[in-house]
This record gives structure tokens, sequence and C-alpha cells, in this order.
């Protein structure tokens, strides 16, 4: 025998209420927040993973490695989502998680890191998706969880030839 899980109940239910003309039970809100929640870290996944992955690659220089270290990022973040989302930024703590996991595979350990040299890590960032991956500033800011606003300033890009 098995046995369903809540969210199972509630999309089974629902087609079978309309044939009955009846309304479908409500889902109770925590199976539509986790619902929520997952479509979130779906869309995230979706939307980050290429830009992940190629900086992963221009800072570890390893395929192989470089995907390593991106999935073992998205499976920390899938693990930790619903508190991420709660959190104030939820694209600033993915990128620190990426950033945590690209260390690890270069062989240094995340450690605490100062206000102003994590400034610096985000200048050097931004220029590294800026001039090696050619992102725009608004992506830019939104890989790395910044308001557009806070991005620090890129130089112009030369002409593409």
């Amino acid at each position: 025998m098995s046995a369903h899980r809540p969210a199972d109940h509630c999309s089974k239910a629902a087609p079978a209420a309309a044939v009955a003309g009846r309304r479908a039970p409500a889902c109770p809100p925590e199976d539509r927040a986790q619902r929520t929640a997952l479509t979130a870290y779906t869309a995230f996944r979706e939307r980050h993973y290429e830009p992940y992955l190629r900086y992963a690659a221009l800072r570890i220089g390893r395929g192989a490695a470089a995907e390593a270290a991106v999935v073992a990022a998205f499976t920390e973040l899938a693990v930790s989502w619903t508190a991420i989302l709660g959190g104030a930024g939820p694209a600033a703590a993915a990128w620190q998680i990426l950033h945590d996991h690209i260390d690890r595979a270069l062989g240094c350990g995340p450690t605490a890191v100062p206000a102003a040299q994590v400034v610096q890590t985000l200048q050097h960032d931004a220029l590294v998706l800026h001039e090696q991956m050619q992102l725009s500033p608004e992506r830019i800011a939104e890989v790395l969880g910044l308001r557009p606003g806070d991005l620090p300033s890129l130089p112009a890009r030369a002409p593409q030839e």
C-alpha cells in the first residue's frame, strides 16, 4: 500500500472533484508554500546555472571540477532554499555559496572575510562577469545578488571587432 503525500492528494483531488461537479479541496498553506519555494528554486537554478558554471570554469580552469563545484553549490542551495528565500538577498547568499564551493575546489577553505575584502571580491567578480563573460551590468547585478545601483562601476567594453 502506498502512502500519498499531501501534495499528491491535492493535485489528484482537483480533477476528481471537477468531474463530480464539486469544488476541489484546498491544499494546506504549507503545501502551497513548498510548491512555491520549489518553483522559485527551479527558476533560480535555470537562470543562474550557466553563468555560475562559466564563472567556476574561469576560476578553477577544469570543466569537470567546475561543474562539480556548481552542482555542489546548487545542492546546498536546494537543501536550505526555504531559509535562503526568507533572507534579505537570496541571490547574494547563493553567490557566496558558489564562492565557497569554488574555493574548496581550489584547495582553500571558506574563511571569514572582512567587509572591505567582500567589496573587493564583488568588484573583481563584477569585472570578470563583465569583461570575460560579456554580461550586461543588469545581468551582473542579478547574478551577484546586488541591486543595480550597488554594482561597482564597470569600464566600458571595447567594441567587438
